[in-house]
């Protein structure tokens, strides 16, 4: 599970569309959605300036798509920084 606490919501969608597997976002209430087939949670995503201050949480279904996150998790921290 990867945890995501500085949102860059044009990126991550970017890392979101090019995924190979599926992309969970698991909600509070404990139910997931697949944010590459559920149109409604990218909506809202895309809604979004930041990321809760607790973060979200996300499970990707194919390992090869860790990768793409992990760079995107520290790019995004980085930025966070400098704008911050």
């Amino acid at each position: 599970m990867l945890r995501i606490e500085y949102f860059d919501k044009d990126r991550f969608m970017r890392q979101v569309s090019a995924s190979r597997g599926s992309v969970l976002l698991h909600l509070d209430n404990g139910k997931t959605c697949d944010l590459k087939q559920d149109a409604t949670a990218r909506s809202m995503l895309q809604m979004m300036d930041t990321a809760p201050k607790k973060g979200f949480d996300l499970t990707v279904t194919d390992p090869a798509d860790v990768t793409g996150f992990l760079r995107y998790m520290l790019e995004a921290g980085r930025m966070d920084r400098v704008a911050g």
